[in-house]
């Protein structure tokens, strides 16, 4: 309820709307004067009529102050909440993402201006003109010679696959180059060039922005500090007909096995193969301990993700509780985890005292991670020299599970199989598989039956 208190003629009312990011207690003030010739008790009515509108009005437009910047929001919730609710690897690319692309259009806006227009806007404004990180290209490849990278890679905390994507006359954005420039004790100016740049967001970086802008606001909305989320009913742009998605289908992913064996590591071979047949996700597999396999069983237990961060390689848990699961293995895994023991035993005695030990199923060549990017780069260059189609190295889990279901495989094993959450899941993600079979099926039946009943 409002307070309400007279002084001469007028009234004075404020309004409390409980405590802001700072702890201090927010209370809106107006003054309310009655109309000439009433009598004092319809003055008070009048008041107290009044005071109850200025409440409505205050609560419905926002419990903080209403000066408060949406860089400030964005702010509290990256250090008070996000970081206990977000992976790390997300926190930053969320992050990264508010600070190039979001923060530019709306940070100076006050909390109380952004509504779903505004963020239509922005969403408009981005679709359009909003490639605002440049892209930068070697002037001579040759600067990253083979015996450059690896150390480059340690210096910077850049991966090996962004420092071989340069050398292959590929791009990369500003921070990454200025970190390699300085690495090599040289100006941005001598070593790139700039290209690319302007233009607009691709569709899907689009959305990726506003799962990212989302909870902010939803978590502002849940903590009483404004009244709605404006990202809730905001429209992203469309390109128009979305491209369908590509697979490989069971004669590609046959084909693909034929040609493995000429990837430049074998072991890149045998964690593409086991890829494959387990549809595991590439940071599941490259993060499983000998420990967690058992092959007298016929079977492995997910229970790590491997990431990188800041150029530092960390193991976590997987990105669900449901992820956590039991995969069994037929019989090709097993063989292929045997040869990979084999192989990792030899190679330690090779290399001595420069094997490092993680415990780890598949490694580098001195027992070190692989990196992702890594991995699908030399995929991606394999599919490519084949004529196979441009999908990225994690697409052969979804090619796993088009196999499952076109094996009739009940939906309920294949969620489990794949760590999914519930069924639902497996469902939506590949509802254009489950049609096509539910098609086969009422094919199956109409050969089988012919037009006999009809």
């Amino acid at each position: 309820m409002p307070s309400i208190s007279k002084r001469g003629d007028t009234y004075r009312i404020m309004v409390s709307l409980g405590y802001g990011l700072n702890g201090k207690q927010i209370r809106k003030t107006t003054t309310f004067t009655p109309p000439e010739g009433v009598t004092e008790g319809k003055g008070e009515k009048l008041a107290k009529a009044y005071a109850y509108e200025f409440e409505k009005h205050c609560q419905g437009m926002t419990n903080l102050n209403e000066n408060l910047k949406f860089s400030e929001l964005q702010k509290w919730y990256y250090e008070e909440i996000a970081i206990h609710k977000l992976k790390p690897t997300t926190y930053a690319a969320n992050r990264y993402l508010m600070d190039l692309y979001v923060m530019p259009f709306i940070g100076h806006l006050r909390i109380k201006d952004i509504n779903t227009a505004k963020i239509d806007r922005l969403f408009n404004e981005l679709f359009t003109n909003g490639r605002l990180a440049e892209s930068y290209r070697l002037k001579d490849v040759d600067t990253l010679g083979w015996g450059v990278r690896r150390p480059l890679s340690r210096r910077t905390g850049l991966c090996m696959g962004t420092l071989q994507t340069l050398g292959t006359g590929g791009t990369v954005t500003k921070r990454k180059a200025e970190k390699i420039a300085q690495a090599l004790g040289k100006n941005l100016g001598e070593l790139f060039v700039m290209v690319n740049s302007g233009g607009g967001l691709q569709v899907g970086t689009i959305k990726r922005i506003r799962t990212a802008l989302s909870p902010i606001f939803s978590t502002a909305v849940k903590k009483e500090l404004i009244a709605k989320n404006p990202v809730t009913n905001a429209t992203t742009p469309s390109s128009g007909e979305e491209k369908q998605k590509e697979f490989l289908d069971a004669d590609q992913c046959r084909a693909l096995l034929e040609v493995l064996d000429e990837l430049v590591s074998p072991q890149l071979t045998k964690l593409i193969r086991m890829l494959l047949f387990t549809g595991m996700r590439v940071n599941e597999l490259t993060a499983l301990h000998w420990k967690d396999v058992d092959l007298d069983k016929a079977q492995l237990s997910v229970k790590h993700n491997l990431y990188r961060l800041g150029g530092e390689y960390h193991v976590t848990t997987p990105k669900t509780k449901s992820s956590v699961r039991c995969i069994a293995l037929p019989p090709q895994v097993v063989q292929l985890l045997k040869e990979q023991r084999e192989w990792q035993e030899q190679r330690k005695i090779e290399v001595g005292d420069k094997w490092v030990e993680k415990g780890v199923v598949f490694t580098g060549m001195f027992g070190n991670y692989i990196n992702n990017n890594y991995i699908n780069l030399q995929f991606k260059r394999l599919l490519e020299r084949h004529d196979f189609p441009d999908v990225h190295i994690h697409d052969l889990r979804h090619a796993n599970a088009s196999l499952l279901i076109n094996m009739g495989v009940p939906v309920k094993v294949i969620s489990e199989h794949l760590g999914h959450r519930d069924t639902k899941t497996t469902e939506n993600i590949y509802a254009h598989i489950f049609n096509e079979t539910l098609e086969k099926a009422s094919d199956a039946i109409s050969k089988a039956l012919g037009d006999v009943g009809i």
